[in-house]
């Protein structure tokens, strides 16, 4: 089992201004640098020291708070229960601010408290440290943990493009100093060797001849007393690949596993749910479809670099009756969790569970350089759910959002999805402890990269801010690769403010930028004006600063784009499927819609951040709300020449977006806007620069002005046409015709 990290501090001696004691502490030594606000470590524990971090060689069982007051404050004392809530002294300050307190050896356990300024107890923690809830509170959460076993730190670890992986591990010994005995080592599911001295306890790994692709180290470690590291397996994901990722270079695909390829008709566990239309019930998809088209390289060819993955977790079976009263659906979806580690035995075949198939298909998206991301469902669970049995305190009476006095908005937190969906109640801190060590079970386990936070908005702020913190304590530090965590925060077109209360340093890297969708289904469906289009995206830039947002066409949780356009829906709870692009071949001419999306798509995959193709979008695929928004995928050879079309548009923007690093990481410029016409540059500096220029109008011939970007006399190829143009005097001259695209790049 994996630990949380932090859970293991008490046996340091001293904890810093995060109010943690942590044993691997990851904290610059320049106060407030560091997303956790600490400034540094210190105590009576054998210590060695790495660049901005203190790695332990042995444990202390004592335990010391070290705090910084905010100016002002005359007396500083602290009080939690380990001291029964009597507020203590904290000693004189030292030359830099900080005091401290001994609180002598306690109980591996947590301990809420709260520091009390002057005879006033503080009255919320700063969102950058750990907390719980106790006594109707939030309150600073001090994680003890067992000094009688030893503990594995990284210090440093890496890989490079050539096939070469390193690491450095430190062992810290219990308290009692029983050495270092043996050690275990995996990359990826192989195992490999390690040096280690068993005197200082360092571990060293160094591997050399790696295929591109992903390669997490799991280090196991005993001492010579027979005790296991506290936190084995140490777990740290690495890479090895040309370019070091970052998280702007991101292109996600939402794979909505059951909806998306059957990889094995007739031997399957294919078997719909008795009284469930077709629409809400199980259709077939499967991890082995994804495999297929992976080894088709369907996403490659699109540019995609990212799956999001629909829930994995195990759901419950038959039907259940959904908020309209009427209809029934099932758990093919994945957002009805029975299990926290438990997958989806559906997705799964003959030749294999579905734990070994989803194992097997992200081994295979790793070793192309793909990305996955889990879908977290962390706001409720299935009535079934193993939790309900074993714990019914975790569960408070909650009514049901959108009925009489319980609206979405009123009660987002406290009201339940529905009756047979329990909402968990993270003022319950197991229950919290219990969520968070089963999600980063799950992520270590299947060696997953990112996570999506569903209906964010509907949880109290401590499980995402301590998930957050447990990542990248656990995960990256030392040299781990970065994660993404993106959250889904269900607004409208004026919900920037609630999509940035959850968006910070220590909760969510980013949103699904819902704000922004309207705007490009309004432009680009419903023949808007392109200033509103550039003052919704002005907007969202002033609300999100530096974050990575994700922008989209298309939703699972919304009307398809292609429907939008067309009209066409069908009455799909008895079984009519409408389709124009897929019944008929070309009665859906370009200029009725594949002119609209590909341009809708130029927009969305040449804005900053982490952009998403919603699966089925790239062929048209029609489709109502929900479920009818989650149609069965179609592939080649049973494509229509207008889904053929419209897929090759994209591919083609797609390719742009991998092959240009100012598409994927350069700062916006707004270069010409008017109600049909909208031009814009992403610059990274240097003379890496693209411009991007979209035409929902009739034919145009304009000169734009590119001074600002410094490239006169540069020549761009179009990545669309293959069109060159160069710089003149300042000016760029843009010949378009009626719905055409240009994304230019600078010539080779």
């Amino acid at each position: 089992m994996i630990f949380l990290l932090t859970l293991l501090g008490g046996c340091q001696s001293t904890c810093i201004d995060d109010d943690l004691c942590r044993n691997i502490p990851e904290i610059p030594w320049d106060p407030g640098a560091s997303p956790l606000g600490g400034e540094g470590y210190g105590g009576d524990g054998d210590t060695e020291t790495v660049p901005d971090r203190e790695i332990l060689t042995k444990r202390d069982c004592e335990v010391t708070l070290k705090h910084k007051p905010p100016q002002g404050v005359a007396q500083t004392q602290v009080a939690g229960d380990f001291n029964n809530w009597a507020p203590a002294d904290l000693g004189a300050p030292d030359s830099d601010g900080f005091q401290t307190v001994n609180l002598g050896v306690l109980a591996p356990g947590h301990y809420p408290y709260k520091y009390v300024y002057d005879g006033n107890f503080e009255d919320q923690p700063p969102i950058n440290v750990y907390t719980e809830w106790s006594g109707g509170s939030e309150n600073r959460s001090l994680v003890v943990g067992d000094c009688d076993k030893p503990l594995l730190q990284t210090v440093s670890a890496g890989a490079d493009g050539s096939g070469n992986l390193w690491a450095t591990i430190q062992f810290a010994s219990a308290a009692d100093e029983v050495a270092l005995d043996q050690v275990t080592v995996t990359a990826g599911n192989n195992p490999v060797s390690a040096d280690f001295d068993p005197v200082t306890g360092e571990i060293e790994v160094n591997l050399t001849g790696l295929a591109p692709g992903k390669h997490s180290l799991r280090v196991w470690a005993t001492d010579s007393s027979g005790r296991n590291a506290e936190n084995e397996p140490l777990f740290i994901p690495l890479w090895v690949e040309d370019e070091p990722f970052e998280w702007a270079d991101g292109y996600m695909y939402f794979v909505f596993t059951d909806r998306f390829r059957n990889g094995d008709w007739g031997g399957d566990l294919y078997d719909p749910v008795n009284g469930v239309a077709e629409c809400a019930n199980y259709q077939g998809g499967d991890f082995q479809g994804v495999i297929d088209a992976l080894n088709d390289d369907y996403f490659t060819e699109l540019g995609v670099n990212t799956l999001w993955l629909s829930p994995v977790y195990e759901n419950p079976e038959g039907g259940y009756l959904g908020t309209d009263g009427v209809n029934s659906y099932t758990g093919y979806h994945g957002y009805w969790p029975t299990d926290p580690l438990g997958i989806e035995s559906r997705f799964g075949d003959a030749n294999g569970s579905g734990a070994e198939k989803l194992d097997e298909m992200i081994e295979l998206a790793h070793s192309k350089g793909i990305r996955v991301l889990f879908d977290l469902v962390l706001n409720h669970v299935h009535e079934d759910h193993t939790y309900i049995d074993e714990h019914t305190e975790w569960f408070g009476p909650g009514c049901v959002c959108g009925t009489q006095g319980c609206g979405w908005d009123d009660k987002p937190v406290e009201c339940w999805f529905t009756d047979y969906l329990p909402d968990l109640d993270y003022q319950q801190h197991d229950l919290t402890l219990q969520v968070l060590e089963d999600t980063l079970r799950l992520v270590e386990l299947h060696d997953v990269d990112a996570v999506r936070v569903d209906a964010a908005k509907h949880m109290d702020h401590v499980i995402m801010r301590s998930l957050n913190m447990r990542i990248r304590d656990e995960f990256e530090v030392g040299g781990g690769a970065e994660f993404y965590i993106v959250g889904e925060t269900f607004v409208g077109g004026d919900g920037h403010g609630l999509i940035m209360d959850y968006v910070n340093d220590v909760e969510l890297d980013g949103q699904f930028d819902f704000p922004l969708y309207y705007s490009i289904r309004d432009a680009f469906a419903y023949g808007g004006s392109f200033r509103d289009l550039e003052n919704m995206v002005a907007t969202g830039e002033a609300a999100y600063g530096d974050y990575l947002m994700s922008p989209f066409l298309g939703n699972h949780d919304i009307e398809r784009f292609a429907s939008a356009v067309t009209g066409v829906v069908g009455d799909y709870w008895n079984g009519q499927y409408l389709d124009p692009m897929a019944n008929g071949g070309n009665n859906v001419t370009q200029w009725d819609l594949i002119n609209r999306m590909t341009l809708g798509f130029a927009f969305t995959l040449t804005q900053p951040g982490v952009p998403l193709i919603y699966y089925g979008d790239e062929i048209g695929l029609h489709g109502g709300h929900d479920p009818d928004n989650r149609r069965m995928m179609n592939f080649e050879p049973y494509l229509s020449e207008n889904q053929r079309t419209l897929r090759e548009r994209i591919a083609v923007i797609g390719q742009a977006r991998a092959s240009s690093k100012a598409l994927r990481r350069g700062d916006r410029v707004q270069l010409w806007v008017d109600d049909d016409l909208l031009v814009y540059a992403l610059d990274n500096g240097g003379g890496d620069v693209a411009i991007v220029a979209l035409n929902k109008g009739g034919a145009r011939n304009d000169s734009i002005t590119v001074d600002s970007l410094g490239v006169e006399g540069v020549e761009f190829t179009d990545a669309i046409s293959g069109a060159q143009a160069t710089v003149s005097g300042g000016q760029l001259q843009l010949p378009m015709g009626s719905w055409e695209h240009r994304i230019l790049l600078v010539t080779p």
